[in-house]
């Protein structure tokens, strides 16, 4: 029987596996923003949960006309008493479920800027070599986006005007969640989500802007 001669190095074909990173990070973005969509209702029962409850005890701490009753005052405190026990529970678990959605806005944020940033990178490692790319690869996200047209003469962003500042704000959110100090602020838990934490970006209106 003849021999089988091992085929050349040349006859395999070569397979090449390209990660395409910035295409990962936007769609893994979609989904946590889809997510977090997905939460509202289960925010919207807690909160009416909470704000009902809120209203009962509002309705047994007020006298008609103003004027206090002490057999009024002491009957009613048994009704209240139950009402603040069972408001503690449901504002904790409105707490409860404002945590999944912060977590998939804040993903959804972070890893936009990751795609943004991994997409130009992409462009970039493409079309310049040695040095240029060692400098380009040092700059900041909105640097790079601003001076890689430039440098390949194409028509670039106007960083005063759309889409480049809606990019921006992007970044500044990115920045505060990446960089984010300890805050504190009073909060009634069926009101909305606290300012500083719509100062973080993390509500859905700030998510879906373009």
């Amino acid at each position: 029987m003849a021999r089988l001669k091992p085929p050349r190095p040349h006859s395999v074909p070569t397979l090449v596996s390209i990660l395409a990173a910035d295409a990962m990070y936007f769609q893994a973005a979609r989904k946590a923003l889809s997510r977090a969509t997905a939460q509202t209702r289960r925010i919207d029962r807690a909160r009416a949960r909470v704000n009902s409850l809120q209203d009962k005890i509002d309705a047994l701490s007020q006298f008609p006309k103003g004027e206090r009753d002490d057999r009024i005052a002491h009957r009613n405190y048994g009704k209240l008493e139950p009402l603040c026990i069972q408001i503690e529970g449901a504002e904790f678990q409105l707490g409860e479920a404002y945590g999944p959605m912060l977590y998939d806005l804040a993903t959804a944020q972070m890893l936009c800027v990751a795609s943004a940033e991994a997409h130009i990178n992409v462009q970039a490692q493409a079309r310049l070599r040695g040095r240029d790319w060692d400098a380009f690869e040092r700059l900041s996200v909105d640097a790079k986006w601003l001076f890689l047209p430039k440098l390949l003469r194409l028509p670039g962003f106007n960083p005063g005007r759309e889409p480049f500042q809606a990019f921006d704000a992007l970044l500044r959110i990115r920045n505060r969640l990446a960089h984010f100090r300890l805050h504190k602020e009073s909060w009634r838990s069926g009101d909305a989500v606290p300012e500083f934490v719509a100062g973080l970006g993390l509500t859905l209106e700030s998510a879906e802007a373009p």
